[in-house]
């Protein structure tokens, strides 16, 4: 999904799990007056797919900017697993970008056992809601703090391969080496109630990047709160 001038500045947005793109349609139309946005919905995010893993999505993202000229982004902004992506996708393609908003994203390198907690618990949440719809919002509130409003329509959705890939997406993560110019293009956002910000210590080596921490907002919770007041705020 794409919106607005496509001469105007680029910048790319980036989805939590289990959302999709329709996740930005409250900023919508205030971005598409000042920037050409691209939106994707990762695989594995609507029906008849499988999300394989952040390497597939890159290439996806590659393709999209090849395909329509595209060599220059003002900005990506990535939501917990499109945190991971974006910082990912920014640690190999540095000099095309100006900055990168990394929000609450879990960014561990969890044992194998670790790993195989979560997937458990998550597969549980997703049979349940499948066998209990009108309980979909409430079961996704426990596993994900808070997210099961913008989660509902998309987690029945989601197949047992895809959770598989998702996990080591979320949490098997390397942290790579950034020169001091790469690291200042970083801005990372936990609130302080997200347990997603327990990765801290494992990004505090980016000593020239900025961390802000929102008083009182979990997972995602400044944006899903003050939508328009996130952008303002970080795009420079």
């Amino acid at each position: 999904m794409t919106y607005g001038n496509k001469n105007h500045e680029k910048i790319l947005l980036l989805h939590p799990m289990f959302t999709n793109a329709e996740f930005f349609d409250c900023v919508r139309e205030r971005l598409c007056n000042d920037f050409y946005v691209i939106v994707p919905t990762y695989s594995g995010h609507y029906k008849n797919s499988n999300y394989i893993s952040m390497e597939d999505e890159e290439k996806y993202i590659d393709q999209f900017l090849k395909e329509n000229n595209i060599d220059k982004l003002k900005a990506i902004i990535g939501f917990s697993l499109g945190g991971n992506i974006a910082f990912h996708y920014f640690c190999h393609h540095q000099e095309q970008i100006d900055q990168v908003i990394i929000d609450s994203a879990p960014i561990f390198h969890f044992p194998n056992m670790i790993q195989r907690y979560f997937y458990h618990k998550y597969k549980k949440c997703l049979i349940n809601i499948k066998k209990h719809p009108e309980n979909t919002i409430k079961e996704l509130n426990k596993c994900f703090h808070g997210m099961g409003e913008v989660q509902q329509y998309v987690a029945p959705l989601v197949t047992n391969e895809s959770l598989k890939n998702l996990i080591k997406s979320c949490y098997m993560n390397e942290n790579p080496s950034l020169d001091i110019e790469s690291q200042k293009k970083i801005t990372f956002v936990y609130g302080t109630k997200d347990k997603a910000k327990l990765c801290l210590p494992r990004i505090k080596k980016y000593e020239k990047s900025q961390f802000i921490k929102i008083e009182s907002l979990d997972h995602c919770g400044y944006f899903m709160k003050y939508p328009d007041e996130y952008f303002k705020k970080f795009i420079k």
